[in-house]
């Protein structure tokens, strides 16, 4: 092998585990203290869940939002048309339940089911959150300090992901690509536009924040609304923060499998690839080029009967996937030996990042929960 076939690997090698560990180190460094006492005064909280056809997710949510130390002072399911009987558990659950009007033109479904949401509710802080998700005990009164702490508009929360079925087990690299991607471990100061992490499954407003930057009415059209909210309150000046703490919030987002998982995140890749900018870009193709180019070169140099390079290639592999291993805990409840078989889900979320570009490109209209959208407008 020639010296220049193994410089370009190392290169990308170098320079991308660089960046993946300020970055991350940066997010996960230091996570968020849990509070030592309950936030006081306790202000009058409103959880607002959007919901078409979520019964077989709302139970667990439900139970978790039933065992929140401190309480909320209501909990409101929009059921948005359901056929599958989500207004009747969440009522016989002791959730209020709102049924929203016919969409109207211009929305979206989860921004109107949550806009109603909202109109309904009562509290000083509101917290939108999804079905698919489970809280522990004491998140809201972790992020109800943290937004305090930050004299923030918004919060969001780092979520853990639940792996159950065995492709789950294999995710975390694709979910540690996704944070950086999105911006999280920037400092303050670079982050620009969208390219934040904020996740729409846990967004906590002050409801002066949320009414000044105009609500969902003003993010109707968008399918990366948690993107266009972080974007809005920071643009206000208004403060987002970003709350890590790992358990604090549980996810399980497509328990349908891995085709579900491929669908979602190449509908919601499409918003995001416009926030990354053309140093996001440069960021991915430096962290891709890491960790898909050591084990590549490995298996050249095997096939060309390179043994020193080989043995240093696949000694490079072994070390990146001791990495991620270590990294991924942060992000889901993942086993160590699951991140040895990290190009799979590296190439994954290539595949995706391309047929979301695809997609955009031939702005192919969104399909979702049953409804055919048309094509997000171009920003």
């Amino acid at each position: 092998m020639s010296l220049a076939t193994a410089l370009v690997p190392l290169a990308f090698a170098v320079l991308g585990f660089a960046l993946w560990s300020v970055r991350l180190g940066r997010l996960f460094g230091r996570p968020t203290p849990a509070p030592t006492a309950r936030p006081e005064p306790w202000p009058r909280v409103s959880i607002i869940v959007p919901a078409r056809d979520e019964a077989h997710n709302l139970p667990r949510l439900l139970a978790s939002v039933a065992r929140l130390d401190p309480a909320p002072c209501e909990v409101i399911v929009v059921d948005d048309h359901s056929t599958d009987g989500t207004g009747e558990l969440a009522r016989k659950a002791g959730a209020r339940v709102v049924t929203p009007p016919p969409l109207p033109a211009g929305w979206l479904g989860k921004p109107w089911a949550c806009h109603a949401g909202a109109q309904a509710a009562t509290g000083d802080l509101l917290l939108f959150t999804d079905a698919d998700t489970a809280h522990a005990r004491d998140s809201l009164g972790q992020a109800v300090a943290q937004l305090r702490r930050d004299d923030a508009g918004l919060l969001s929360v780092v979520p853990t992901h639940v792996v159950i079925a065995w492709w789950e087990r294999l995710q975390g690299v694709f979910q540690l690509l996704l944070l950086l991607a999105s911006g999280a471990g920037l400092p303050p100061s670079r982050a620009r536009g969208e390219r934040r992490f904020s996740i729409g499954q846990y967004l906590l407003f002050t409801r002066a924040a949320y009414e000044r930057v105009g609500g969902h009415p003003a993010v109707a059209h968008r399918v990366a609304e948690d993107l266009a909210f972080a974007r809005l309150v920071a643009e206000a000046g208004l403060g987002f923060s970003l709350l890590h703490a790992p358990g604090l919030l549980a996810v399980r987002m497509y328990p349908e499998g891995l085709g579900a998982f491929l669908r979602g995140w190449r509908r919601n890749f499409r918003e995001g690839l416009a926030s990354a900018g053309p140093g996001g870009v440069v960021e991915m193709v430096v962290l891709v080029g890491w960790l898909l180019g050591v084990p590549l070169f490995a298996a050249q140099a095997l096939a060309a009967g390179a043994l020193a390079p080989a043995l240093l290639g696949l000694t490079a592999y072994l070390l990146t996937a001791a990495e991620i291993a270590r990294r991924q805990p942060h992000v889901g409840r993942l086993p160590a030996w699951g991140a040895l078989a990290y190009p799979l889900f590296v190439a994954l979320f290539v595949a995706v990042t391309l047929l979301a570009l695809l997609d955009r490109a031939r702005r192919a209209p969104v399909a979702w929960r049953g409804r055919r959208l048309p094509a997000p407008a171009a920003r």
